[in-house]
């Protein structure tokens, strides 16, 4: 279920804020990307229908990894170039936050009359929480080197 509700999202935000349409596909790659390739999960027919329209059938019927790469759309393929294996989903994670943050803060330059500068101030609100969630599990957990962090920023 929690999967189907991060696809939906991802799905509506792709059609309904222009500027985040390359964030909600490369986040849609590397969601879909680890479901298929480390969990070994399809997708219920309805999540696979969301993910389809904005990564393509191709993308969601590959057997292997590589394949499911080279299907992707460029808006969704970025945030998982570089990645050989599945189990480095999650550096392109790391650098799927650092492309939000900074297109986000690009996106707060400027002067308009339209919600651009919104969606930037919420992508650096959203790479935030996302870095004191990382802390408080972190801090649950006991705490750990310093250096574990070094990939996430």
């Amino acid at each position: 279920m929690g999967v189907g509700l991060r696809i939906s999202a991802a799905t509506r935000t792709a059609g309904a804020v222009p500027e985040a349409v390359s964030w909600a596909g490369g986040r849609l790659a590397l969601l879909v990307g680890r479901e298929l390739f480390i969990h070994g999960r399809r997708l219920t027919e309805p999540s696979a229908r969301r993910a389809a329209r904005v990564l393509g059938s191709g993308a969601l019927h590959a057997g292997a990894f590589a394949d499911f790469r080279r299907q992707l759309p460029g808006t969704a393929r970025w945030a998982v170039d570089g990645v050989e294996e599945p189990a480095d989903l999650w550096r392109a994670e790391a650098h799927w936050w650092t492309r939000v943050e900074q297109d986000g803060s690009a996106l707060l330059t400027g002067s308009r009359l339209d919600a651009t500068p919104v969606v930037g101030a919420v992508a650096l609100l959203s790479t935030d929480a996302w870095r004191v969630r990382a802390a408080l599990e972190s801090a649950a957990r006991g705490g750990g080197p310093l250096e574990a962090f070094d990939a996430l920023v």
